[in-house]
């Protein structure tokens, strides 16, 4: 029994040291906190200290600075009162000066408000003048915008009738040469077809047949109203394009198709190969039958330099081959409206 109370005594003084031990260690625990938080309230305490002396010095300072201010500000009075004083004078002595200035000024003005009177009857006098001269000016103007208008008005009409006779005339050529053209190729086939079953060259004109000499003149006939109808474009054609009156007209697309229509026909025309051994000795009986006693103009001009394709020699000679007064007669049948160009113009013109 005894040694089971001592055990339970035993028990309990153990638990009672380690109850005493858990203490002891909160104690110390404790402590520890009481010291950190007396080491942190410290140094919060000394900070705010540090704080609050800064701030006074600061004070201090700012004290001695509004001393030193107050010090200015009361000097700085003085003077300004001192200076109030001397303007007052100054400002009194201003015054009386400036009254005999104003006194002066009224007198100026009077005699410029009699001055200003005088300006205004003048002024009144240029106003009547100059809106007359800009009445007169407008009525002018007016005039003449009106002339430049109708003149203007008058320009367009006569180049659109111009520019509808130009369209009327190429018409007329391309309705003409296109079945010209057409005739003449037919003709330089039969002229062919009549040398090659013929078998021979002619050399004279008793030597060719009826029916030859029929052909060649209707060959003839027709080719030289091909090449004086080109020559009638041309001129049409060098009218529009190098006179400054018809800038505005130049980019015409009808006209334009025209004139790209004919070039085509005077392809078509230059590559028909002329007969012209079937026609040497008519067109030189024609020739010496209608030459005149004096030779033309153009007869001893200098031949183009250079070489020529047979094509456009070909064209050339035929060109150069009728005389002036066929020319003009058939370019008066053909274009009444161009009554004011020479034979010589016409004779002159070359193919390129």
């Amino acid at each position: 029994m005894l040694v089971d109370k001592l055990k339970i005594l035993a028990e309990s003084l153990a638990n009672s040291s380690s109850r005493a031990e858990v203490r002891i260690s909160d104690h110390r625990r404790q402590v520890e906190e009481a010291l950190n938080f007396r080491v942190a309230k410290a140094s919060e305490i000394s900070e705010t200290e540090k704080g609050v002396a800064g701030e006074i010095a600061g004070l201090e300072r700012q004290r001695d600075k509004l001393e030193a201010e107050l010090m200015q500000v009361n000097i700085s009075l003085k003077a300004a009162r001192i200076r109030l004083n001397k303007h007052r004078e100054e400002r009194n002595h201003f015054d009386e000066a400036n009254n005999q200035i104003i006194l002066q000024l009224k007198m100026k003005e009077d005699e410029l408000s009699r001055s200003i009177a005088s300006c205004k009857v003048e002024t009144d006098v240029v106003h009547v003048w100059i809106k007359f001269l800009e009445d007169t000016w407008i009525f002018q103007s007016s005039c003449a915008e009106l002339k430049e208008k109708k003149t203007n008005d008058e320009l367009e009409k006569y180049g659109n009738c111009f520019m509808k006779l130009i369209k009327h005339h190429l018409l007329a050529c391309k309705e003409e040469l296109r079945p010209s053209i057409h005739n003449i190729k037919t003709l330089a086939d039969n002229l062919k077809f009549l040398n090659e079953r013929s078998g021979m060259m002619l050399t004279a004109v008793d030597d060719v047949s009826k029916e030859s000499r029929s052909r060649i003149e209707e060959y003839l006939e027709v080719e030289r109203k091909i090449i004086i109808a080109f020559s009638v474009v041309d001129h049409m054609k060098e009218r529009i394009y190098t006179d400054e009156v018809h800038v505005s007209r130049r980019d015409d697309p009808e006209v334009k198709d025209l004139f790209d229509a004919i070039e085509k026909l005077r392809g078509e025309f230059r590559s028909i190969d002329r007969p012209s051994s079937n026609l040497e000795p008519l067109k030189e009986k024609v020739n010496s039958s209608e030459r005149p006693a004096k030779s033309s103009p153009h007869a001893n001009s200098p031949k183009r330099k250079g070489t020529e394709s047979p094509k456009s020699a070909s064209a050339t000679a035929r060109h150069q081959s009728y005389s002036e007064s066929k020319l003009s007669k058939f370019e008066a049948e053909f274009c009444d409206a161009s009554s004011d160009w020479s034979s010589e113009d016409i004779v002159g013109w070359e193919f390129d």
